[in-house]
């Protein structure tokens, strides 16, 4: 029996708030879209920049046969 780990897919973004919400519900559509769920979600304000950073994580959800 082989231990297969699901595959991930991790991305790092930085833009205003707008497109960075924007660039989320695309990230949501294609996750719908291709099996896969948000696992991780994190924003983060630069200094006294209007950047944004967003770490973001999407893992895919398989069957498990036992």
């Amino acid at each position: 029996m082989t231990n297969r780990k699901a595959n991930k897919i991790r991305l790092k973004v930085t833009a205003g708030w707008e497109d960075l919400n924007s660039f989320y519900s695309t990230i949501e559509s294609y996750a719908h879209f291709k099996s896969f769920a948000i696992t991780y979600n994190k924003t983060k304000q630069r200094l006294d920049t209007p950047l944004v950073d967003g770490w973001y994580e999407l893992t895919q959800i398989e069957d498990r046969k036992s």
